[in-house]
């Protein structure tokens, strides 16, 4: 999904909120393409961050602060966790 919630009203928001954890809760993988940082920390397990078409870094959204994916589009480097990966 790309964007699922840009340009969407507080109402259509919880809509396709509600639809994504519905279809996480029976099985289904998403893809979820987002720049709302709220959106991805609430929708998202993982959360991998791109820049200039490379992998700058991933990790879980539990062991990720909102600070360090935002480090990580800003400089465009990778912040180091625990369970973070290192660019592919």
């Amino acid at each position: 999904m790309d964007e699922p919630t840009a340009a969407l009203g507080p109402h259509e928001t919880e809509q396709v909120v509600l639809t994504i954890n519905n279809l996480r809760n029976h099985g289904m993988g998403i893809l979820l393409v987002s720049h709302d940082l709220n959106d991805v920390f609430k929708l998202a397990d993982r959360v991998v961050v791109l820049k200039g078409g490379q992998v700058v870094g991933s990790g879980d959204c539990k062991s990720l602060s909102m600070d360090d994916v935002l480090h990580m589009i800003v400089a465009g480097t990778p912040v180091f966790t625990q369970t973070s990966q290192t660019p592919a």
